[in-house]
């Protein structure tokens, strides 16, 4: 059976380590990463910040949130790099095997899935949108929904060559017509409203960049399921760094500007107001396509752990996620959009904590001194439920970083104090 699935290009190596000789150069992981970050919600995320606070405000805590969530995706990423595995595998250091399998995977899971369900909202919603209002034909959301959702699990279900292919196309050409339509859009509704100024700012430039970095949880604490297939350190912070950084801080001005100036911060039914409809939906369609396939990968990787699946059954397993996935989307679960990055926010970043701590200060960074317990490490889990409880309680400051810092120290003064070096 894998013979036949690797003569059919679907991706078969989920849990073990991935051949030097099946790896990618890091240009080839980088379109991965920035189609990762093309996408509807990115746009929305800077209308979010565009409509809380200054113009100027929203650029700048998207930029440094972004610049926080390169250096939080280069660290795990190396991670990623070095040992040759996904997340769900390089966080048993930190969590035990049983604490992976149980605990972060299913955080992971259930992000991937959530994630899954926000595109395929937002894409069925569009997609019947723009049939109704330019082609005046009537396509009920939950079928669009439906249809897209099963269409991008294809390239989800081969995995990375597949991902790879999609990207190579799609994001040049989304990053030169995302970056016409601005033009456009200004042309047409002029650049009067860019310097008027929020009357009732509702967002500090901090609560910014924790919206930011929140928005990006999920997706660097995912970071090795991609990142495993680099060669280097050097490979991984450059495809992390150029991958992640210029797309997202695109998507966020873009988002922004167009709230400002269109009301409106989609770029794609800014296309159909300025009478490009068809390129709109192209644009709807290959945006969500690049980003919602890694989502689907990611939950298959994860749902293998979960399940204690055999190593060839991720495309079965993605397949599923997918279809879950899809069923949220049509049940409503993007309607909660703003809420739903804070929760992912307050849960997964305590996380890092405790897995850059065990990699790089307890185990040196140095990939050979990598040693997980077959059981729970509770030591992992007590720092990360105290790291989640300082964002909870202590809201001043920047919670996440005092959360990830919390779960981080203490778990280096445990592990010196009680002496339990994490052992296979």
């Amino acid at each position: 059976m894998v013979e036949k699935m690797k003569s059919s290009n679907i991706e078969t190596t989920t849990l073990e380590k991935v051949p030097l000789d099946q790896r990618k150069n890091w240009i080839e992981v980088a379109l991965i990463q920035a189609g990762i970050m093309i996408c509807v919600p990115s746009l929305m995320l800077g209308g979010i910040l565009e409509a809380s606070m200054s113009l100027k405000n929203a650029i700048i805590s998207g930029s440094i949130g972004y610049l926080i969530v390169i250096v939080l995706f280069s660290l795990m990423g190396i991670m990623g790099s070095d040992l040759g595995v996904p997340t769900c595998v390089t966080v048993m250091g930190g969590f035990g095997k049983k604490g992976a399998r149980f605990i972060i995977s299913t955080l992971i899971f259930i992000s991937m899935i959530g994630w899954f369900a926000v595109q395929t909202s937002v894409c069925g919603n569009a997609f019947s949108n723009l049939t109704d209002r330019f082609f005046h034909l009537s396509v009920p959301p939950t079928v669009s929904m439906v249809i897209w959702g099963v269409i991008m699990l294809v390239t989800a279900v081969y995995g990375i060559n597949a991902l790879d292919k999609l990207n190579r196309v799609a994001v040049p050409a989304l990053f030169i017509v995302t970056i016409v339509g601005c033009f456009l859009a200004l042309h047409k509704y002029g650049t009067e409203n860019l310097f008027v100024e929020n009357t009732a700012p509702t967002m500090t430039l901090v609560q910014g960049i924790v919206l930011t970095v929140s928005f990006m949880a999920a997706g660097c604490l995912a970071a090795s399921d991609i990142t495993r297939y680099q060669r280097t350190r050097k490979d991984t912070i450059l495809s992390s760094a150029i991958g992640v950084a210029p797309a997202g801080v695109l998507m966020v001005i873009l988002g922004a500007v167009m709230a400002k100036v269109a009301q409106q911060y989609d770029i794609t039914l800014v296309f159909c107001d300025i009478g490009i409809p068809v390129l709109g939906m192209l644009v709807l369609i290959a945006a969500t396509w690049t980003t919602n396939t890694t989502n689907a990968y990611s939950a298959g990787i994860n749902a293998v752990l979960m399940f204690n699946l055999k190593e060839n059954k991720r495309a079965m397993a993605t397949m599923v996620s997918g279809l879950v996935g899809t069923v949220c989307a049509v049940l409503g679960f993007a309607n909660h959009f703003e809420s739903f990055l804070y929760i992912l926010g307050d849960a997964l970043l305590p996380t890092m904590g405790v897995i850059l701590a065990d990699y790089w200060i307890i185990g040196k960074g140095n990939s050979e001194n990598y040693k997980a317990t077959d059981d729970f490490n509770w030591i992992g889990i007590l720092c990360w439920l105290v790291g989640y409880g300082v964002i909870k309680l202590i809201p001043y400051g920047v919670p996440f970083a005092q959360g990830i810092a919390t779960s981080a120290v203490l778990y280096c003064i445990l592990i010196k104090l009680i002496k339990q070096k994490v052992v296979k």
